[in-house]
């Protein structure tokens, strides 16, 4: 009698079985960061940040091939229109120049003029500061591939913060991962029924840790194709069924625009990688060209080559050229300002993979699940197990 009360415990258990291996399971995916143990096999090292870099290509190729089209968001990009964006930018630059080099060089005649005069003077050089932005927007915007990489920023991101893609596989599959871990209890349940009737007819050793093995490895298995199938929703008899995570394509492609635009493609990123590498080089290029234009156009101006020296314009040229350098990435500052408001980073990830076809939507959160996800299945397996001998150890120990 007392092992049938015991038996009666098979479904429960099985069902804690269940939930256990299926957050292990969820747990690995993501932990540790770093390996632990020996070298190389020795030890675990969580999938995600294991293959962090490989990841953050996959994400990169969907984002600059499915998501985001520099060239066609640049397509009717107006220049002139943008400019009223960089005012506070041009003002400052602007300030600047007067406090710096035309106090520097201008000298007394600096120094004597009136008010009015400087603000004259002021007007003409805000003026000429202004063209000379809207050149190099223009510009910028004719060369968008060039000076701004995408596969760069994101690649970068990932490489400062090893644990960024993990959260953002995170965040944006957190349905998902919360239906892995109750969906082991639900499916356990249902196994540990079977578990019982199984036990109650051949009460043999061997068959809790049998079943458990079942459980655990059944568990994973189901609750990941219950995420991704079927990908489109499919009747049968009066219901309608459809993997999760498709059936959530809205809020996902929410969440992800929301996450990528946030902490990847912002404009402190966009506007800092803009400066470095190749990508630097032909930006300033481009300044480079329109800051010797406007140095031109100040050197034949009767009013500025009053005040500057000849001689002296060339080491103006080079003060300029080594702010802009130094200030271009700064927050509010020149690149910020153009990252910031003429690339919609949010609702064009959000538009475009609200229209993904389900293959491609799928890989946004496919990928960390088929990197070594057997692992994932036959770790739960393998726990099942062990639990199933403890179960035989501790409820039914005493009959064999």
């Amino acid at each position: 009698m007392t092992i049938d009360w015991l038996a009666l415990l098979i479904p429960p258990i099985s069902a804690f079985i269940g939930w256990l291996t299926n957050v292990v399971a969820v747990q690995m995916m993501f932990y540790p960061v770093d390996f632990v143990g020996i070298k190389p096999f020795l030890g675990w090292q969580g999938i995600i940040p294991a293959n962090a870099r490989k990841l953050a290509q996959t994400s990169t190729e969907l984002i600059t091939e499915k998501l985001i089209n520099l060239k066609s968001l640049f397509e009717h990009f107006d220049a002139d229109d943008f400019s009223s964006n960089l005012d506070s930018a041009i003002d400052e630059l602007t300030g600047q120049i007067l406090e710096e080099s035309a106090a520097k060089y201008g000298g007394v005649m600096w120094d004597h003029l009136d008010e009015p005069q400087r603000l004259i003077v002021r007007g003409v050089l805000r003026a000429e500061v202004k063209l000379v932005a809207v050149h190099i927007i223009r510009d910028m915007g004719e060369r968008i591939e060039d000076i701004l990489d995408l596969t760069d920023v994101v690649v970068d991101a990932a490489h400062r913060d090893r644990a960024l893609i993990g959260q953002m596989f995170q965040r944006v599959g957190n349905a998902e991962f919360k239906f892995i871990k109750r969906s082991g209890a639900y499916f356990g349940f249902a196994f540990g029924i079977v578990q019982l009737g199984a036990w109650l007819l051949y009460p043999k050793w061997w068959v809790l840790p049998a079943f458990g093995f079942f459980v655990g490895y059944a568990t994973n298995w189901l609750a990941l194709k219950l995420i991704f199938e079927p990908a489109k929703p499919l009747k049968i008899g009066p219901f309608v069924v459809q993997g999760m995570f498709h059936k959530r394509q809205q809020e996902v492609a929410a969440s992800f625009a929301s996450l990528v635009s946030t902490d990847i493609l912002n404009p402190d990123n966009m506007a800092n990688r803009m400066v470095e590498g190749e990508t630097g080089k032909v930006l300033f290029e481009i300044v480079d060209r329109r800051v010797d234009e406007l140095i031109d156009k100040f050197r034949t101006n009767p009013l500025s080559a009053s005040l500057v020296p000849a001689a002296q314009w060339s080491e103006i040229r080079k003060e300029i050229l080594e702010r802009m350098r130094k200030e271009m990435p700064l927050p509010g500052g020149f690149l910020h300002t153009f990252v910031e408001n003429s690339i919609d980073v949010h609702g064009e990830l959000f538009e475009r993979m609200s229209a993904l076809d389900s293959e491609s939507f799928e890989a946004v959160l496919r990928p960390p699940f088929q990197e070594d996800e057997w692992k994932l299945i036959v770790a739960g397996a393998i726990l099942g197990c062990g639990a199933g001998v403890l179960q035989v150890v501790y409820l039914f120990g005493d009959s064999f």
